[in-house]
Order: structure tokens, then sequence, then C-alpha cells
């Protein structure tokens, strides 16, 4: 089966791979690791169990997010994500008619259903055309069973 980036067709030129576009999961996990964004959770938690006080306690998901991050390790992990927005952007400018605007796209679209409709009449008055010589045939095939059996 062919990955979904390859072209179906050789003027069309491949899409870029999804994982491209996939940002949000990273900014998640670089939230979660956040020692601030981690004590606020604790907090929360807390005060959720201060006002339970139930004998099932449901405890809190177990997170393999790696180590907490401190708020002056953020700008080297967010470049990281900057890098792939960067990519993702890049991806997006070289596919093809990116500049083209709504109006541009709506009209192509008006020109191809006009085009579509055409060709569609013009199939089917084939179609008539090819009935029309097909019953002549048919028509002329019986005129020749009966001419053979008045030669007779």
């Amino acid at each position: 089966m062919p990955s979904p980036s390859a072209p179906s067709h050789p003027d069309i030129p491949p899409f870029p791979e999804p994982s491209t576009f996939s940002i949000l999961p990273d900014v998640y996990l670089l939230i979660a690791r956040l020692t601030i964004y981690q004590q606020a959770q604790q907090k929360l938690q807390a005060q959720s169990d201060s006002q339970t006080q139930t004998s099932q306690t449901q405890p809190p998901p177990a997170q393999n997010l790696g180590p907490p991050l401190d708020i002056k390790e953020l700008p080297a992990q967010v470049y990281k994500i900057k890098q792939r927005i960067a990519k993702a952007r890049a991806a997006v400018s070289e596919l093809p008619d990116v500049d083209r605007s709504v109006d541009d796209q709506e009209e192509e679209m008006r020109e191809l259903r006009r085009t579509i409709t055409l060709l569609k009449q013009r199939l089917g008055k084939l179609g008539a055309i090819a009935a029309a010589s097909h019953a002549e045939k048919d028509a002329q095939a019986k005129t020749d069973v009966v001419m053979e059996g008045a030669e007779e």
C-alpha cells in the first residue's frame, strides 16, 4: 500500500506527512512537565481529597512525562516546538496554489462544473446517436432476413 504522501499523479506534488502538523502533543507534554503546572495540579488534588474524604479515593493517573521542567529551562524546550512549527509552515508554503484566494478557487470550481455539464450533454448526445445507429443496424438486419426469405 502506498504511503499517504505518495502522489497519485506525477503532476501532483506529495503531501507532507501528517506528523509534520502534529504539534499539540508536544505542547501538552511541555506544559505537563512544568513544575508550576505540577504544583497547581498537586494543590487541586489536595483540595479535592480534603473535600471528598471518602475511603475509596482514586489515585491520580500515572504519567510518564519525563523529569519536571523548571521555568528557566522553558525557552530551550520551546525552541524545539518552534522549529517544528517552522517546518510545518514551510511544508504548507510549498504546496501548490496556497497563494490562491477562495474566490479564485470557487471560480475554478464553477468552470469545472460547467465543463462537466457540457461533457455530460455531449456524452448523452453521443449515446443517442449510438442508440439510433444500433437501432438502424437492427432494422437493417431484420430487413435482410426478410429479403432472404423472399428470394427463395
